[in-house]
């Protein structure tokens, strides 16, 4: 099965380049941005890649309760860092 290596890699490709995006910017909004991206599609593409490889077995069902659990709090977290930059008064920086 050629999907599941291919969905893996594209997994872990997001989950670096968002970690990578998150030390890169500067300000907590932008960072925020890569990291959901890379968090939310690289998780669900790494679990959905090990739901290929797994089968029809038990590790289906608690694979789909970690994706399901990932894809619940990964914005959930993400929101609660933006509201709590924006109570601290962190403004975006201006592009020049």
């Amino acid at each position: 099965m050629i999907a599941s290596p291919v969905l893996l890699s594209l997994g872990v490709f997001l989950l670096l380049v968002g970690g990578i995006g998150s030390l890169r910017f500067g300000d907590p909004y932008s960072r925020l941005q890569a990291a959901g991206v890379g968090d939310v599609g690289g998780a669900a593409l790494v679990v959905i890649g090990l739901a290929l490889k797994a089968g029809w077995s038990w590790e289906l069902g608690v694979l789909g309760a970690l994706g399901a659990l990932l894809l619940f709090t990964g914005p959930v977290a993400t929101h609660a860092v933006a509201k709590g930059a924006f109570l601290r008064r962190h403004r975006p920086k201006e592009e020049r």
